[in-house]
């Protein structure tokens, strides 16, 4: 399709009639007609040609026109990102021309250079409909019409629906449409409500609208439950054939105290001259078999996704909290990696295997935590698993040394927990606390994630890798910048920056004012991690090979890894099945990655929502914050509790300020704000529909 256009671009094939160009660029390429005409029909649908002047064809080039992705504003008009051109700044669109045009549509633009310097852009035409669904607030007029208020105010129009007979949703509950008619001009699109989630004051309903926003769902369909509830909750002794029989082995599983689903144990022994560790994961693929309907559902979902009050699992409780869950005393199939260290954690020999454990224990980081510290309470309680814990850490700590030998950064950013009361309302936020208990399972699951990457690797078979990119040139000159501005020093340059010039950093700002906001700016200034079927190493973790393979029950890369170790590693796969593999795990990665981004967001939806919610009885007390975040239109903060906020401009003390972006500054004649900077904040407001918190400074 490509080389279709390229060919009409390069020979100045505009105002043509389809039939006649599609002639042509088969005579001249020697593709077959009827090929040429269907890729032309496609790069009209597609908006790379229009038809201009009754049913003559140009390239949108010709028209000084770009394709471009809308994003709405409440206030009724939208900015697009031009998506054939990266360097083009957003384009700013009046509600006037936005002809029909919806929050995420993909659209044709005209766009001109106002005489200030901006962009500002016409809708042409909408190549392609968000087909999302909305959910939003019912707001009923009488018993045959009604508007859905959508919560996400960058779908600005209100969307008219007709009500059916028997209508049963109340005027403001929550619910979920459907758009089926656009309308032109200046009506509002119409659409039809495809579920009522409920009264909008119930338990769970904030959370819940939340989940369908994004299209995420919590029930599985018919077909994914009918396979579910047929697999076998027992292991029978068929299964274990073939398998490495480690019941009589000392294995454990090490989780938090609300967990449910163990997809990881761990054994350990003392050796000669080392350590001898088993990490023992659920053997998901076993069941979960490829093409099967709980495969489709699981490749679809990608990622379990959780929330303060529930998770929404990639495959069904059945499995999940069942027979694939390493549940205490009873006998599990697994995918398991035996390593053989020395007493410096240099890996002597591994073998990799299908097993069948039974776990001795269900062990919370809690109790973990409390036998490493020496508490004789819990001690006594699990007496005989005492010296495997005391070994499990002194493994830890070798391993920690090694990964800090080669530049491994232990970026430290507090993640929230949290609590909600019987009605689901949030009574509290707490840090999370990551004390040994998991930084130890931490580093037993990063050795057999390494570890099979390389495998896999080493052995040339298709697989799925973690990969972490080099930083960004830009964005480490920035952050460079910022460091130097508060009187640090960086060795190397932003282009080749090494991890362990940032993990050096690091250890020099340990227990400095600044130390959380510089690891925020670090994090920020990093790639994001993402799924490649190419080996490309992981900058954060300075590892030459890394994957997923330790958590198959919530993320679909582990279930693949598995499959891959299966077909390849431990038989030889045909060559049809690798190039299965290879096309397969292309499309997976792609997948994989976009559905963490999506669940990522989801998960910080539900926390914005909550923590508005807690602060909603704060408002005009005064609080302790950082500056965690600046821009023209103000300042961000965060509270010790990680609740975040803006002090819009207005909201600062009266100045002239200038963005110094570099510097992530905010400089006014007599006042300044830059990251990292403590603050006193007074809360002015909670907006729930918006999720946000509003702040003022007040010293």
């Amino acid at each position: 399709m490509e080389n279709i256009l390229q060919y009409i671009k390069d020979n100045n094939l505009d105002y043509m009639e389809q039939g006649e160009l599609s002639k042509t660029i088969s005579t001249a390429l020697n593709i077959d007609n009827a090929i040429v005409f269907s890729e032309i029909t496609n790069l009209l649908k597609n908006g790379d040609l229009v038809l201009s002047g009754g049913q003559k064809i140009i390239s949108i080039d010709k028209l000084n026109l770009h394709k471009g992705k809308l994003t709405g504003n409440s206030r009724g008009f939208a900015f697009c990102k031009i998506l054939d051109d990266e360097e083009m700044p957003d384009v700013f669109i009046p509600h006037t021309k936005l002809k029909n045009a919806l929050n995420k549509d993909i659209v044709l633009l005209k766009a001109n250079t106002l005489p200030d310097g901006r962009m500002e852009g016409e809708v042409f035409k909408v190549v392609k409909r968000n087909e999302e669904n909305i959910v939003g607030t019912l707001l009923l007029t009488n018993n045959k019409y009604a508007f859905v208020k959508p919560d996400d105010g960058k779908n600005f129009c209100d969307i008219f629906v007709k009500l059916d007979k028997g209508f049963k949703a109340k005027h403001l509950d929550k619910v979920v449409v459907r758009i089926t008619n656009y309308n032109n001009g200046n009506k509002n699109p119409e659409g039809r409500i495809i579920e009522v989630l409920g009264d909008q004051n119930s338990k769970g309903v904030d959370i819940l609208s939340i989940i369908r926003e994004f299209n995420l769902y919590e029930e599985f369909g018919y077909d994914v439950m009918e396979e579910a509830r047929q697999v076998p909750q027992v292991v029978s002794e068929n299964e274990k054939k073939g398998r490495v029989d480690f019941t009589k082995e000392q294995i454990v599983t090490i989780d938090g105290v609300d967990s449910k689903d163990f997809d990881d144990a761990i054994s350990i022994d003392k050796t000669e001259d080392g350590f001898r560790l088993g990490v023992h994961i659920a053997d998901v693929s076993h069941y979960v078999k490829p093409n099967s309907a709980l495969d489709r559902e699981a490749y679809k979902r990608a990622t379990s996704v959780y929330f303060c009050d529930r998770v929404l699992p990639m495959i069904p409780k059945e499995l999940s909290n069942g027979i694939c869950s390493l549940n205490p005393g009873v006998e599990r199939l697994t995918m398991s990696v035996v390593v053989d260290l020395d007493d410096h954690a240099n890996i002597k020999s591994y073998k990799i295997c299908e097993g069948v454990i039974k776990s001795s224990a269900r062990m919370t980081y809690d109790d973990v935590y409390a036998i490493l510290c020496g508490d004789k309470q819990v001690s006594q309680k699990y007496e005989s698993l005492v010296p495997k814990f005391k070994l499990m850490e002194a493994l830890h700590n070798e391993l920690i040394k090694k990964r800090e030998r080669r530049g491994a950064l232990e970026l430290d950013v507090p993640e929230a927990k949290i609590i909600l009361n019987e009605f689901g309302a949030t009574i509290d936020i707490q840090k999370y606390e990551r004390n040994t208990a998991h930084m130890l399972i931490e580093s037993f699951m990063l050795l057999a994630n390494e570890i099979i990457a390389k495998e896999t690797c080493d052995k040339k078979v298709p697989s799925m890798y973690r990969v972490h990119e080099q930083p960004d040139g830009m964005k480490m000159g920035n952050f460079f910048a910022f460091c130097s501005g508060l009187g640090l020093h960086i060795k190397g340059q932003p282009e080749t920056v090494k991890p362990k010039d940032l993990q050096t950093l690091l250890y020099d700002i340990k227990g400095k004012p600044y130390e959380e906001v510089v690891n925020k700016v670090m994090l920020r200034s990093l790639q994001k991690a993402r799924y490649s079927s190419k080996n490309l190493g992981h900058f954060g973790l300075a590892a030459e090979f890394y994957c997923h393979f330790t958590s198959p029950i919530r993320r679909y890369p582990d279930l693949v890894v598995h499959r891959v170790l299966k077909n390849f590693i431990l038989k030889k796969a045909d060559e049809n099945t690798k190039e299965y593999y290879n096309d397969f795990i292309a499309d997976a990665c792609i997948l994989s990655s976009e559905r963490e981004k999506l669940a990522e967001s989801a998960e910080r939806a539900v926390d914005d929502l909550k923590k508005a919610e807690f602060m909603q009885d704060k408002i005009g007390q005064v609080f302790d914050a950082i500056v965690s975040g600046v821009g023209t239109y103000g300042v961000f903060v965060e509270l010790e509790n990680t609740v975040e906020g803006l002090c819009s401009e207005e909201d600062l003390p009266r100045d002239t300020y200038a963005l110094i972006e570099n510097q992530y500054l905010l400089k006014g004649s007599e006042h300044s704000f830059q990251l990292g900077q403590k603050v006193k904040v007074e809360v002015v407001g909670t907006n729930l529909q918006k999720r946000q918190v509003s702040f003022k400074i007040v010293k």
